[in-house]
């Protein structure tokens, strides 16, 4: 008799929560959820409590439904922008119309992004670190001075939406950007990949590196609507970077007169500092054999008198 009541509040349960992604899809207001669920409650609860409750299930449900941290959420990175929903008369396909909107660029910038433009070089020439989100509003988001990357990986996620809740767009555009940056025909890349899968890198999809080719067309910068401004501060990172060591130094071999003179000036002065220590201490121990000859001929002595008659 317990475990069938326990059974029948777990459906109770998985029910309700059914009831609510098929409102949020269907293109409900937050109000009207709201109300539906809260015409559904068995237990008495003050205003304050009940307000809390019913704001924490239609939060929770809009966040499964999009991977996009709505919130206010406690834990999320630093620096975010903040999603929160505050406007009850809106649905959900409404509240993400207006926080995910085209770029409109005062001047429009037109040129494609070349084949070397990947995640995996932008780590090797301006040490940039990859941070692997589960927030689709985080995507190409870069923090901490331009030192961390965020990348929404889920791959699997973006191919088998079919909610209609996001701009028309707008998922197709982000399977685009992962395609750009993570191409599946570069070895370097997949390689790097697959270590990372291996190590099993929290957040990452390995559908990542089974990204789809794009077309020439598709690489142009105008193309992408919806992540504009966030490719063109990549690009700019990625065209002007600034070595920060002899790593990033040694992989940037883009400009490739520009590498062959630097390393080239780098090996005369490790050779000039290395003869010219040699010749330091060819010369220190000639002025210490000339201020003490007698220890040299001492040392001689020493031979004569055990050699063997």
């Amino acid at each position: 008799m317990i475990s069938f009541e326990h059974s029948g509040k777990e459906i109770a349960q998985i029910e309700r929560r059914r009831r609510i992604f098929r409102e949020l899809r269907q293109g409900f207001s937050k109000n009207d959820v709201k109300r539906w669920l809260r015409s559904s409650l068995k237990q008495q609860r003050n205003e304050k409590e009940e307000e809390q409750m019913l704001e924490g299930s239609v939060r929770l449900a809009s966040r499964l439904l999009t991977m996009t941290d709505i919130g206010p959420v406690p834990y999320g990175i630093q620096g975010s922008p903040s999603m929160d929903w505050v406007d009850g008369a809106t649905s959900l396909k409404e509240f993400l119309a207006t926080y995910f909107q085209e770029s409109q660029p005062e001047k429009e910038v037109r040129f494609k992004f070349e084949q070397a433009f990947n995640a995996y070089n932008l780590r090797r020439y301006t040490g940039v670190e990859i941070v692997w989100t589960d927030n689709l509003a985080d995507h190409l988001r870069l923090m901490d001075d331009d030192a961390r990357l965020c990348v929404f990986s889920h791959v699997a996620f973006l191919r088998n939406q079919n909610s209609g809740l996001f701009p028309h767009g707008l998922i197709d555009e982000t399977l685009r950007t992962l395609a750009l940056l993570f191409p599946r025909n570069d070895m370097r890349t997949k390689k790097w990949l697959q270590v990372l899968v291996s190590r099993g890198e929290k957040s990452l999809d390995p559908e990542l590196m089974k990204c789809r080719r794009l077309k020439s067309n598709e690489r142009r910068a105008e193309s992408f609507r919806f992540w504009h401004d966030e490719l063109l501060a990549l690009q700019e990172k990625f065209e002007e970077p600034a070595p920060t060591s002899i790593t990033q130094l040694w992989y940037d071999r883009r400009v490739k007169a520009q590498w062959y003179t630097f390393w080239i000036a780098v090996s005369v002065l490790c050779l000039t500092i290395f003869f010219g220590t040699v010749q330091s201490i060819e010369g220190a121990l000639q002025v210490y054999k000339a201020y003490h000859p007698a220890a040299d001929s001492h040392g001689s002595n020493l031979g004569t008198k055990y050699e063997k008659p």
